[in-house]
């Protein structure tokens, strides 16, 4: 019986091929690589009949026009095991994950099988959080979310978007905030909403800066006003159409019935439009407010008229009758001091650039940001458009007359850099619980271990878009992070031909 040649080399075989397809190769070729390799003449034949096969079958014309190339995959445990973990991370039950694994790869395996591999990679993945604890002194954002009736606890940093602490808890009161808050690293400050056990959590680790979330503030604030415009245009449409109904009678008893009713609507649609707009108008000041920098200086906001002035539209609110207005003044007169936390902490980043570049052309800077922010919030008439073009040219000409081109891109963009983090709010934190929802509701059991491979996948998956992109969270915080990061978890890279 022929002992098996693995020595050979595939780029060995190959060589052979080629020289025994030539259609010019020298009589007593074969002989000599038989004795070269130690191999048979059938041997030498048999490798050169496989080269010619692979060759033909390489070389065939493809079709015309874009078209996906063909690869040949192996389908092994190691291929399974990467694909359950890939389901699982993109919102699939484990019972579906053995159906989605039949349609892709022709193999089904067993639920039991399933729920084994996840708990093989949740223990590796619970390994690895624990052993990773970077420390960039990036600002924080917490918030919690509900599944089986129970919370879990999320910190993530608001630069890099990396989850610090995913846990399961009996309760998210203070006592148990605070634990998770002393188990992640120092910052300079933690933004939330504004649950007390947040609050009380914030205060037992002792955080010097616990920033509320405007978010919580201006979403029922302009989601109220949308309410009340869509109202008064309603009523002002039924006195539309009962208008057109009065033009269309003949008869006088007709006719007054008519006129009677549109008098009736006329006054409930003026009504209806002048609470519009009045609670318009309120909503616009309390949204001015989130604005980073004045515009007629350029300079932070003064904290101390913010708050007095959101207190008093609070009390100006709190006499109007219904349940969401006593809502929003009881948020405006409790909430505005923390809504303005941010501001020392923004105050001591800005002096550096101040320092660096003087005061005066900061300031330029910073309205010319402000404007460009407050065009991206929300639609604007011609008239404010044409507003902001003036202005923001302004700004710039004051900007380049302080500083030559090249500081001035340098300045703007370090300014923009600061501008652009996240300041005044937890809506990361709220954005990363938007992803792990359908991998809750996809488990009907979840524990630690569910949480735990999330956090990992999420820290190591490089963004696609946006300012992060190419990058993931974890590289965002120095951590070392390969290109396949599943192997960190014990799997095998992927085998494709």
């Amino acid at each position: 019986m022929g002992i098996r040649r693995d020595d050979i080399t595939s780029e060995q075989r190959a060589q052979i091929a080629i020289t025994i397809l030539a259609a010019g190769r020298s009589y007593g070729t074969v002989k000599e690589m038989t004795q070269s390799y130690r191999v048979s003449r059938q041997t030498i034949y048999k490798i050169a009949a496989k080269g010619e096969a692979v060759l033909r079958q390489g070389l065939q014309p493809g079709p015309h026009g874009p078209h996906w190339d063909r690869k040949t995959i192996m389908v092994d445990v190691n291929r399974l095991k990467r694909g359950s973990v890939v389901l699982t991370e993109v919102g699939v039950s484990q019972r579906d994950v053995g159906v989605c694994l039949a349609e892709l790869l022709d193999t089904k395996p067993s639920l039991s099988w399933v729920n084994g591999v996840l708990e093989e990679v949740e223990r590796a993945a619970t390994a690895i959080n624990q052993s990773w604890q970077p420390q960039i002194g990036e600002t924080l954002a917490g918030d919690e979310i509900y599944a089986n009736g129970q919370p879990n606890l999320l910190v993530v940093g608001n630069d890099s978007l990396y989850i610090y602490a995913l846990s399961r808890q009996p309760d998210c009161d203070g006592e148990t905030w605070g634990c998770t808050l002393l188990d992640g690293p120092a910052c300079p400050q933690f933004a939330s909403d504004a649950g007390t056990g947040l609050a009380a959590g914030a205060k037992a680790a002792e955080i010097k800066v616990h920033q509320l979330d405007w978010d919580h503030l201006l979403r029922p604030l302009w989601g109220q006003a949308a309410r009340l415009e869509k109202q008064a245009y309603a009523a002002l449409e039924a006195v539309e159409e009962r208008a057109q109904q009065f033009a269309a009678a003949t008869t006088p008893k007709r006719l007054q019935q008519h006129l009677g009713k549109w008098e009736q609507l006329n006054q409930i649609a003026a009504e209806k439009v002048a609470q519009a707009d009045a609670f318009a108008y309120i909503a616009r000041q309390v949204d001015g407010w989130f604005a980073l920098i004045d515009l007629s200086s350029g300079q932070l906001r003064e904290v101390s008229l913010g708050v007095k002035q959101l207190q008093s539209l609070g009390e100006q609110l709190q006499g109007w009758s219904g349940r969401i207005y006593h809502k929003l003044a009881t948020h405006l007169q409790n909430w505005t001091p923390a809504l303005f936390s941010y501001q020392p902490i923004l105050a001591e980043a800005l002096q550096s650039l101040q320092t660096c570049y003087g005061e005066p052309a900061i300031a330029a800077l910073s309205r010319l940001w402000q404007v460009e922010a407050n065009q991206k919030r929300r639609p604007l008439s011609k008239l404010e458009q044409a507003r902001y073009q003036r202005l923001w040219q302004q700004c710039l000409d004051e900007a380049a007359a302080q500083l030559g081109e090249p500081q001035l891109w340098s300045a703007w963009e370090q300014l923009r850099q600061l501008f652009g983090r996240s300041w005044r709010g937890s809506m990361l934190a709220e954005c990363v619980n938007s992803l792990l929802r359908p991998v809750l509701d996809g488990r009907k059991h979840t524990d630690q271990g569910c949480l735990e491979l999330f956090r990992f996948l999420h820290n190591v998956r490089p963004f696609e878009r946006g300012k992060r992109a190419d990058h993931s969270p974890a590289q965002l915080v120095g951590l070392d992070v390969p290109d396949d990061p599943l192997i960190l978890l014990g799997l095998k890279p992927k085998v494709s031909i």
